[in-house]
């Protein structure tokens, strides 16, 4: 992978998708681990952790499926993607109600159960992150007629829609905090200010006690 931001669109939409896949999988590993041996002094914080991760997939599938999906349809065929989205979302939907459930009420939390969620996605989860950074290579959006201009357009609209969905106080330290050294400072690429002030000491604030699960400093 690079670790400069590729200048072609082609391969850019690639590479954005490969770092944000990578993020998920990392959350997959880190809340499994955690189920083995639940923080229960901390459940609360743990289940925010869980909770993050969880809107984390489902705001990158709603952003392709509003953007991405209906343009890469027009040349290639994506409807596989499409159904492994509505499989890995039954498994999304369930883990993300017994999570909201012990957050009501931590008595109802069910570590055991949890796991058996978790490790029973995995085949869906991985199978899909792996086929669609395969399908969505340079060399296949250029074998299917897409121009240069096309990908960037497709870019900014993918980025607009990401940018004005979902809850920033969730996805977005999420995403920061999964994000290894060598990527920090130019994935996703965003501006200095929001990297170094906003996302650590606005966003990732209100829900601090969150953050301490993750992998890696916020910025």
């Amino acid at each position: 992978m690079a670790t400069t931001v590729p200048t072609d669109p082609f391969e850019f939409i690639h590479w954005n998708m490969v770092l944000a896949h990578s993020t998920f999988e990392k959350g997959y590993g880190i809340i499994l681990a955690r189920l083995d041996n639940p923080p229960l002094e901390d459940l609360n914080n743990f289940l925010g952790y869980c909770e993050a991760w969880t809107h984390s997939i489902i705001h990158h599938h709603d952003t392709e499926e509003a953007t991405l999906f209906p343009v890469l349809n027009t040349k290639m065929d994506f409807s596989h993607e499409k159904e492994q989205h509505a499989a890995v979302h039954g498994f999304l939907d369930d883990f993300l109600a017994a999570i909201h459930e012990a957050q009501i009420d931590t008595s109802k939390f069910d570590a055991a159960k949890l796991k058996g969620m978790v490790e029973s996605s995995k085949d869906a989860l991985f199978t899909h992150f792996n086929e669609e950074v395969e399908h969505i290579k340079a060399e296949n959006l250029r074998a299917a007629g897409f121009t240069a201009d096309e990908c960037k357009q497709l870019i900014e609209n993918v980025d607009k829609h990401a940018k004005s969905h979902g809850d920033p106080f969730l996805v977005v330290p999420y995403m920061r905090s999964h994000t290894t050294a060598e990527y920090k400072d130019i994935w996703p690429p965003i501006p200095w200010i929001l990297r170094k002030v906003v996302v650590p000491y606005v966003l990732a604030k209100r829900h601090s006690g969150y953050w301490k699960y993750s992998p890696y400093t916020m910025s």
